[in-house]
């Protein structure tokens, strides 16, 4: 198979998320999927200004973000979205203010907490994420921009599902358990990475089969299971790696370039290298 396309997802996959790494071998694994001619584009639930340390390191093609519900090109201008609607997001609102539930808003190009201040700055600190978060305490922003997705801190799991149960239009992702809470990821039923990718492929006049994705998680599995190459991460769970092709190592132990170099023999040397 002739490979023209590479996705890469972010946390844990080609981003060590808690020490702010990407390693050497995956950097020189990208240049040279570059000097090869292969199109590099990342896919990812962060949004753009959740990518800002990224960025500095890795020019992509593409970035398919917020779980394929924002798409940019490599000028970062717009090629696809699809936004929560004004009603939803207002219904968010108000239902983490009467739950007294943590609130922040991604809108793209910047994250705004709503409510919980400081356990939402903490977080987003420990995640190296701190670019472009806002305080609204109003409450009011997503009345004059586009919401794509919402975090929510919740002591009470059940309420968001039954809160989920009135808006079959939405879904959620768990992103973290706390002592004090669960925080989940709120965004549109039908965002999906695979969504997002579609777009790319199409203006690129790419198949699925001329890809290959890389992913460590449930948010990855439909892109692991369309494309030509889907490749897990070592830490993903037997569930994930179970809808991909191959498995490599971690995303400590050189993971990608691995992989790359058993797919498309780049020959890319590392430390450990068998």
């Amino acid at each position: 198979m002739t490979y023209k396309i590479v996705f890469f997802d972010m946390d844990g996959t080609l981003y060590q998320t808690e020490n702010d790494i990407i390693q050497e071998s995956s950097l020189q694994a990208i240049k040279r999927l570059k000097e090869e001619g292969y199109i590099v584009c990342a896919a990812t639930g962060r949004p753009l200004n959740q990518m800002n340390l990224i960025l500095e390191r890795v020019q992509f093609d593409y970035m398919v973000m917020i779980n394929g519900g924002y798409v940019l090109d490599r000028d970062q201008s717009l090629l696809f979205e699809t936004p929560l609607s004004r009603q939803t997001t207002q219904d968010i609102v108000d239902w983490c203010e009467e739950q007294e539930n943590g609130l922040m808003f991604h809108f793209g190009d910047t994250s705004y907490i709503y409510d919980k201040f400081y356990p939402f700055y903490y977080f987003c600190r420990d995640h190296h994420v701190l670019n472009y978060l806002f305080y609204d305490e109003q409450r009011s922003y997503h009345k004059r921009h586009n919401a794509y997705n919402a975090v929510l801190m919740t002591k009470d799991q059940r309420s968001l599902e039954d809160f989920l149960a009135k808006h079959p239009l939405l879904r959620s992702d768990l992103i973290e358990v706390a002592q004090d809470h669960f925080c989940f990821d709120v965004f549109n039923a039908n965002n999906d990475k695979f969504v997002g990718i579609n777009q790319v492929l199409r203006k690129e006049g790419i198949s699925w089969e001329e890809c290959i994705c890389f992913g460590d998680s449930t948010n990855d599995i439909k892109m692991l299971e369309m494309a030509g190459m889907g490749v897990a991460m070592g830490s993903a769970s037997d569930y994930v790696k179970s809808f991909a092709d191959m498995v490599t190592t971690s995303v400590y132990e050189n993971g990608v370039a691995s992989a790359l170099n058993t797919i498309l023999h780049l020959d890319i040397a590392y430390e450990g290298q068998k």
